[in-house]
């Protein structure tokens, strides 16, 4: 008794979610929150970036014990100091830095919407898939109640004569395969249940009803949230060639030291108590041994990967979109002709029913015009669900929020 109550209980602590519910849940896994936290130290990095080119002050102190001492060497001697300096010029490595922390920023903004929108559409699959695999159960349940019904009819006539055993016996092995094709579909919706699961971080409980919405307009190309972040990472890898080729250049400070000094002389002499100075200083590296040159190439090949990594997946993207488009063309096909099915299996099977009934037909004829009947309206169910599925995939491709779409 406490055993089946905990199992009563137990469906509350799960969260009964339509489609829009779970695609909340999804936001709040680690693999977006990780997204997230890289967003995040993209704009830190951002910040520190140009922060240290803004002019900075420095402090400084210092104080000094001689042992020998004349008019020239104090006994002891304190300094203060504080210096105000600017890099004028760097050679470009400043805005080429600004650029390519601009476009790491903007990189990962669009990453963590590719990944949410990746998320997204495997649980629509998931969802879907959840609800053909239920609308299969459903349809099993039917047939099994129609078997049941034929079994107890098929025992009367058994107990007076009117039929042979075997005839029975062929609608039992229906019912014990019947029995073993819904525990099949049990443990599909419990693989299923457990991948929402890892996908949404709850228990869940999936609902009917969600549906996506999708205008079927003209789009020539995908223009994908990961390929975006890939454009992003390439205008990076191109700045990154302007930072290894600055070390190359002049290099400009302007510096202002205000300075305060107390020397303790063993003699009364004159000296500074303070100063200000200012210097504009300048580096230029003329001779390396090369190694400004193959850093800068080296960033130059690591640009022209990328920008091929990119020319790759914009192919693959390509093809994935049209891909995408005859899929929704074929499953809007497939609902048509699973609607057709359907009708013609039904009138079907109450023509064979009733010649079953009467003995025109054999149990062979009837149970797969049944099996035909409930296998049409799982096809139909999984038709719709499919149409759904395929619309997501097409957000996806157009690089659309797909959450956004869900009603």
């Amino acid at each position: 008794m406490k055993k089946s109550l905990i199992l009563w209980l137990f469906p509350i602590f799960a969260f009964s979610g339509n489609l829009e519910q779970l695609l909340n849940f999804a936001e709040q896994n680690k693999q977006v929150e990780a997204s997230r936290y890289s967003l995040e130290a993209s704009k830190e990095k951002e910040y520190a970036t140009k922060s240290s080119y803004m002019p900075s002050l420095t402090l400084g102190a210092n104080q000094t014990f001689n042992q020998e001492s004349n008019a020239f060497t104090p006994e002891k001697s304190t300094t203060g100091s504080a210096t105000l300096a600017f890099t004028i010029y760097d050679g470009g490595k400043r805005e080429a830095s600004f650029e390519q922390q601009q476009a790491l920023v903007k990189s990962a903004t669009f990453s963590l919407a590719s990944i949410q929108n990746n998320i997204s559409l495997d649980v629509i699959y998931y969802y879907y898939n959840y609800l053909s695999t239920l609308a299969s159960k459903e349809s099993t349940l039917k047939k099994m109640e129609q078997l049941e019904a034929e079994r107890y009819r098929l025992e009367k006539f058994l107990s007076v004569g009117a039929i042979t055993a075997d005839e029975l016996q062929k609608i039992l092995s229906s019912i014990e395969q019947t029995k073993v094709d819904l525990l099949t579909l049990d443990n599909s919706l419990n693989n299923i249940s457990n991948t929402l699961e890892y996908l949404t971080g709850q228990e869940v409980i999936v609902e009917k009803g969600s549906t996506i919405v999708y205008k079927d307009i003209n789009v020539d190309e995908s223009k994908r949230l990961d390929i975006l972040a890939l454009e992003e990472s390439l205008k990076s890898n191109k700045s990154e060639i302007e930072i290894a080729k600055a070390p190359n250049k002049p290099t400009l400070v302007l510096q202002d030291t205000y300075s305060k000094y107390d020397f303790d002389y063993p003699t009364q002499v004159d000296s500074l108590e303070q100063q200000n100075s200012v210097q504009l200083a300048m580096e230029w590296k003329i001779f390396d041994f090369g190694s400004t040159s193959s850093n800068a190439q080296a960033a130059y090949l690591n640009y022209l990967a990328k920008n091929s990594e990119l020319a790759y997946t914009k192919y693959k993207a390509k093809a994935s979109f049209k891909n995408a488009q005859n899929s929704y063309k074929t499953s809007l096909a497939k609902i048509e002709a699973a609607k057709s099915k359907l009708q013609a299996s039904e009138m079907t099977y109450e023509l064979v029913k009733k010649k079953f009934q009467q003995g025109i037909v054999n149990n062979v004829t009837y149970l797969d015009a049944l099996s035909d009947k409930f296998n049409s309206n799982t096809q139909l169910q999984t038709a719709l669900n499919e149409v759904e599925y395929q619309k997501a995939v097409l957000l996806y491709e157009m690089g659309e929020n797909i959450k956004g779409a869900i009603q």
